[in-house]
């Protein structure tokens, strides 16, 4: 049985991650503490805000990252790494995983809540929880619109939601689902001999925009896989033969590939 002190953990080792080209917020999405450091993971399309990922995205000079845990002031972060490419032989384009990793611009001053990662895949059936911070939240009473904007402190206050304060307002939507379908993908580079393993994991419950980037949480506590989008299925009619709807599932990766950046000496 899930604790109640588990939910709590993953509730504080969650944050809000807001991305902004210069001026202008281009993100939001969800990522988690992985280290005591506040060293974080979320998934590659959070920072980018588009797919595939392209270096010349997350290397631009006007890119900057801000993330919020409940409770801790605004950190800003930098990108270890987005996204794992590897060329494989005979693709016509090469295969990414939908993985990064931040690091803050500056060292915290206290060890921050974090929750630990393993690369070992959850079992088919067994129970997980998934949290983030999707757009299903919602302030009570939707006062944001009935705030008079000549208020004092209101503009610094609209400010501080779009750098993710909505972390302190609400907390993550925490949601739990069974793993209803697992399956191992491998790519491999024959020229180089390199090689990249990745669970792709599907849970029998939906989380929405905004949670992509969270953690995948099993009953000991440890991260087994991020949140990286939702799985869409054809819901094709006469009159709408192209239509997609959600399933009602959330896809998640596995964390193998840091594996591969280990090898790699990241």
């Amino acid at each position: 049985m899930m604790s109640f002190d588990l939910y709590d953990k993953i509730s504080q080792a969650c944050c809000c991650v807001t991305v902004f080209l210069d001026e202008d917020k281009i993100s939001e999405g969800t990522g988690f503490a992985f280290s005591e450091n506040g060293d974080i993971l979320t998934a590659a399309h959070v920072i980018t805000a588009r797919w595939p990922i392209l270096p010349e995205d997350y290397k631009t000079p006007g890119l900057r990252i801000f993330c919020k845990f409940p409770g801790v002031p605004l950190i800003e972060y930098k990108v270890a790494f987005c996204g794992i490419t590897l060329q494989v032989s005979g693709f016509t384009a090469p295969i990414q995983f939908d993985l990064a990793a931040l690091v803050a611009k500056n060292p915290h001053s206290c060890a921050m809540p974090f929750l630990p990662t393993v690369v070992h895949p959850p079992k088919l059936g067994q129970r997980v929880l998934l949290a983030g911070y999707s757009d299903e939240l919602e302030l009570p009473y939707d006062f944001k619109k009935l705030l008079k904007p000549d208020m004092p402190g209101v503009s610094a206050f609209f400010e501080a939601m779009q750098k993710g304060f909505m972390a302190d307002m609400t907390g993550p939507l925490i949601k739990h689902g069974h793993v209803g379908n697992l399956r191992r993908v491998a790519a491999v580079n024959t020229t180089t001999a390199e090689r990249i393993e990745c669970d792709v994991i599907y849970i029998d419950n939906s989380m929405h925009s905004g949670a992509s980037g969270g953690p995948i949480v099993d009953e000991n506590g440890d991260v087994v896989a991020i949140i990286t989008k939702r799985s869409i299925t054809s819901a094709s009619q006469n009159r709408y033969p192209q239509l997609n709807v959600p399933s009602g599932c959330t896809i998640g990766l596995g964390l193998q590939p840091l594996l591969y950046l280990a090898q790699n000496n990241w």
